[in-house]
């Protein structure tokens, strides 16, 4: 059974969807394993940055083990 997303995961779960090209729903969904690259990580990185105003790195991207976990990262930062 696939968990609900919060806000900030579901606003995260956009761009990651709008980057990879493909929907985004699963808060253990892992960014590399959907199909990521460092380029896409870029890009999510600049728009990430953007829509929650603190800065995201590719590597915060990349690293992260799961949109969740990403996602708390960064409401703890």
């Amino acid at each position: 059974m696939t968990q609900s997303l919060t806000a900030d995961e579901q606003k995260m779960a956009a761009i990651w969807s709008n980057v990879l090209g493909c929907e985004v729903s699963d808060p253990e969904a892992n960014f590399m394993d959907l199909g990521g690259s460092s380029l896409l990580a870029a890009q999510v990185a600049k728009t990430a940055t953007t829509q929650f105003g603190t800065k995201i790195s590719v590597v915060d991207v990349i690293v992260a083990q799961s949109l969740r976990e990403f996602v708390g990262e960064l409401e703890t930062a």
